[in-house]
C-alpha cells in the first residue's frame, strides 16, 4: 500500500512544481556520539514491560494446544454479529492524497484502485473514482497511441499514458522555476577557523561548496596526502593516508560483525531498535528514521555499538589503524560522502542540485502536513548525502577503485551502515 501512495504522489508531481529550509532538519541529522544513554539492561526491562508482545495463546501452528481463550471467543462472536465497518489503516491517508490530485488524473489511477483486493469501498465510491472501473483512459499521450495492444496494458501502468509524463501537455498554472543564478547555501557543519572566511567567498574560490556543484580541483596542499590527521574531527579535512587507514578497517569490521554465527550483527540490530525507540521517546526521531543512517552511516553505527554493548569490542578493531571509534566514524562518513560524489553520474548531480535549490518546495508545501514533513526530510537527506569538502573528494580519489571493490563485496552495507543508496 505504501507503493500505491508513492505512485499517487508521483502523479501529483507531474501537475505542480516547487526552497525548503534544509537547515530545519540539521538537528535531526546531527549525531552526538557522546550522548548520555541509559543503562541498557534496565532500559530493555523497561521496554519489555512497555511494549510486551501480544500473547497469541499458542506455541506454534504445529502445537496449538487444546484450550480456547474465553476473551478471544467473545471478541470474534462480537465481530461476527456486528454490521459495523472496520476502517483500513491506509484509508484516510490515501483519500487525502487522492483529494489533492486534479480530477483529470483519476482516469489513470481509478482502474488500478478497483483491481486491488481489499481496497476500501469508501475510496472506490469516491466521485470520479467510481466511474473509472474497467475503463481505459480517454486522454492518452500521442507517443503512446500507436503502441500495439495498448488496451491490454495493466491498469497499474496507466499513469504512463499521461501526456504530462511525456511533456506533451503543460498545466496552465505550472509555475516553472526561473533560470537564474542562485547563490549556493553554506554547508551545514561548523567550519574550522582557517576555512570560515573562505566559505563566504564567491563560488569560484570557496573551499566549502558542495562537491557536486563545483569542478574537480587538485588538493590545496601536496603534503595533505602524506600525513595522517591527528585526532580527526567532524570538520577536519581528510588526507589520502586517512582514507587508506579507513579502507584497511573495512574487512576487519565485517569479520567482527559476522563471527560466531553473526552474533555481533544480531546485537547491532537490537541496538538499532533501542536507539530508534530512545529517539522516539526524546522527540529526535524522523518519520523515516533510517534517513539518519543514510546521511551519517558510520557515526550512527558507532552510536549503535553503545546501545548494543559492543563499543569496547568495536574499539579493539579500529584501534589497529590508530582510530578511536569516534575518529573512525568521522573519517568513514567523510570518505563515504566523497566516494558518493566520485561515483555519482550526471543524473544524480542534477537531482541533488535541484533539491539543494528547492525547485520542488512549492509543490511539497501544498501537501498535507504528514506528507510534507516526510518529503522535506527526504530532500534534506539527499542533499546531506553529497555535502562534502572538495579536498575530501580529492583525498579519496586515489582509493576510489579499491573502495568500489570493497563496497560492492559487502553489497553496500557495512554491517548496519548503508553506503550505497
Amino acid at each position: 500500500m505504501k507503493k500505491l501512495l508513492l505512485i499517487v504522489l508521483a502523479l501529483l508531481t507531474t501537475t505542480q512544481n516547487v526552497s525548503a529550509k534544509l537547515s530545519d532538519y540539521d538537528k535531526y541529522f546531527r549525531v552526538d556520539m557522546q550522548m548520555e544513554i541509559p543503562d541498557i539492561n534496565e532500559y530493555i526491562k523497561k521496554l519489555d514491560s512497555k511494549y510486551r508482545l501480544y500473547d497469541k495463546g499458542y506455541d506454534s501452528r504445529l502445537k496449538m494446544g487444546n484450550q480456547f481463550k474465553k476473551e478471544f471467543s467473545q471478541t470474534i462472536r462480537f465481530y461476527g454479529m456486528s454490521e459495523g465497518r472496520l476502517k483500513n489503516s491506509y484509508e484516510d491517508e490515501l483519500m487525502e492524497v487522492i483529494g489533492w490530485l486534479p480530477k483529470e488524473s483519476y482516469q489513470y489511477i481509478g482502474p488500478m484502485l478497483h483491481q486491488i483486493p481489499g481496497m476500501s469501498e469508501k475510496i472506490l465510491n469516491m466521485p470520479g473514482i467510481k466511474e473509472t472501473k474497467n475503463k481505459f483512459p480517454e486522454d492518452v499521450a500521442e507517443r503512446m497511441k500507436g503502441v500495439e495492444n495498448l488496451e491490454f496494458m495493466s491498469p497499474a501502468l496507466y499513469f504512463l499514458l499521461m501526456p504530462e509524463i511525456w511533456g506533451e501537455k503543460k498545466p496552465e498554472d505550472l509555475d516553472r522555476p526561473k533560470q537564474k543564478r542562485v547563490r549556493k547555501p553554506k554547508v551545514d557543519i561548523e567550519l574550522p577557523d582557517y576555512l570560515r572566511e573562505k566559505a563566504d567567498l564567491p563560488s569560484k574560490t570557496a573551499e566549502m561548496l558542495p562537491a557536486l556543484a563545483v569542478k574537480k580541483t587538485k588538493p590545496a596542499s601536496v603534503m595533505s596526502g602524506k600525513l595522517r590527521t591527528l585526532s580527526p574531527t567532524l570538520t577536519s579535512p581528510l588526507t589520502t593516508k586517512d582514507v587508506a587507514a579507513f579502507t584497511n578497517t573495512i574487512d576487519a569490521i565485517m569479520e567482527f560483525g559476522m563471527k560466531d554465527n553473526m552474533r555481533n550483527f544480531s546485537k547491532l540490530i537490537i541496538g538499532e531498535t533501542l536507539l530508534d525507540i530512545w529517539e522516539q521517546e526524546h522527540g529526535t526521531s524522523l518519520m523515516q528514521n533510517s534517513l539518519k543512517d543514510i546521511v551519517n552511516p558510520c557515526q550512527r553505527l558507532v552510536l549503535k555499538t553503545r546501545f548494543a554493548g559492543l563499543y569496547n569490542d568495536f574499539a579493539s578493531i579500529v584501534v589497529k589503524e590508530g582510530f578511536s571509534p569516534e575518529e573512525w566514524a568521522y573519517t568513514c562518513d567523510k570518505t563515504v560522502k566523497a566516494f558518493r560524489v566520485l561515483d555519482a553520474n550526471q543524473s544524480i548531480a542534477y537531482a541533488v542540485r535541484y533539491h539543494r535549490r528547492g525547485y520542488y518546495d512549492k509543490y511539497i508545501n501544498q501537501l498535507p502536513k504528514k506528507w510534507k514533513d516526510e518529503m522535506f526530510a527526504t530532500e534534506a537527506a539527499i542533499v546531506k548525502m553529497y555535502t562534502v569538502l572538495k579536498g575530501d573528494v580529492e583525498a579519496t580519489r586515489p582509493y576510489y577503485e579499491e573502495l568500489s571493490k570493497k563496497f560492492l563485496k559487502i553489497k553496500g552495507m557495512m554491517l548496519t551502515a548503508p553506503i550505497f543508496y
